[in-house]
């Protein structure tokens, strides 16, 4: 052995106190890597992953911080540069201390965030390359425990096992296809939302030109019926007499014949409704081409709020004198 040759001893002294030497006690620091290698590997490789911390955990509460400025030093300041508002208002200093103790503590955890951010996009690739390969070494020894596991079962726990798995995906297998409703047809509808599926032929019209009126065309029976004529006292107005008066005639023209079929067969009461809604307008109302609209459509409303059978269309006058 070498004089540069770093070595360890191993002494052991006897009973008369004097060290035994021996060759196996003797150990090279420069093999030591390498048995230790051979006899734990796993050892081996942690010594080799010990290194410095990439990143440094600092507490930032005040505490830590070792600031020699405290609050009397604070409220020295404020007596010495604003003794009036230190003596008026004795809790202002310490507000200002804890305010610049939290805007000092700020400041500092903006800069580790800063620093620590700087460092991650700088070494952006190497630190994930590390977590990949951490990753995937975690997944190999999940995998070889797993492995390790299922090699200890017995047979039948292990062909229970693989029928598990399968029977796992051919279930996610078939929910798939269910969900996709490609193993079932979905199922069609009750109802008839449109007969444009079953139509031989679609076509289009136009509203404005090409469609018209059920009720108003030439080849549909009118439901028309002529009621006698009504001699009805108006209400006076400023252009009146003291009495004035009407005489009309009326159109009533229905949806359906059921309708005026009614009306004829209560017209006496249908009489009295008319009566007594002519007698609530003016003269100057029945004067004017606006109020005898008016009158057409409230005779229509009241109408059809006593008719059972079908609905009134229109009114419509035949004859309309008025006397002031």
């Amino acid at each position: 052995m070498t004089d540069n040759e770093t070595t360890t001893k191993v002494e052991e002294e006897n009973k008369d106190g004097a060290p035994e030497e021996n060759s196996e006690d003797l150990l090279s620091l420069d093999n030591l890597d390498s048995i230790l290698a051979e006899e734990d590997p796993e050892f081996a490789k942690a010594l080799s992953e010990i290194g410095p911390d990439e990143e440094i955990d600092v507490d930032l509460s005040n505490e830590s911080l070792g600031l020699e400025y405290t609050l009397e030093d604070e409220v020295k300041l404020w007596a010495d540069k604003r003794p009036k508002l230190a003596k008026f208002f004795p809790f202002l200093p310490k507000i200002s201390y804890k305010v610049k103790m939290k805007r000092t503590s700020l400041r500092l955890s903006w800069t580790k965030f800063k620093e620590q951010s700087i460092y991650n996009i700088r070494n952006a690739g190497p630190l994930l390359l590390g977590w990949l390969k951490n990753r995937i070494q975690s997944m190999k020894s999940s995998v070889g425990e797993g492995l390790a596991a299922f090699s200890t079962f017995s047979l039948v726990k292990k062909l229970a096992f693989v029928g598990l798995l399968g029977a796992t995906g051919a279930s996610g297998y078939v929910i798939y296809k269910l969900a996709t409703h490609k193993l079932l047809p979905p199922d069609s509808e009750l109802f008839i939302s449109s007969l444009e599926d079953w139509a031989q032929a679609k076509y289009q019209y136009s509203s404005e030109d090409q469609m018209e009126s059920f009720y108003d065309s030439t080849r549909t029976s009118q439901s028309v019926l002529e009621l006698k004529k009504f001699v009805v006292n108006l209400r006076r107005s400023g252009t009146s007499g003291p009495n004035p008066m009407g005489a009309f005639e009326f159109y009533v023209e229905g949806t359906v014949s059921e309708a005026v079929v009614e009306i004829k067969d209560r017209e006496s009461e249908i009489r009295d409704l008319f009566l007594r809604t002519i007698e609530d307008m003016t003269y100057d109302q029945m004067a004017s081409a606006e109020g005898k609209r008016l009158l057409c459509d409230r005779l229509r409303k009241e109408l059809n709020k006593v008719l059972t059978k079908g609905k009134v269309r229109r009114i419509f006058f035949k004859t309309a004198i008025v006397k002031p």
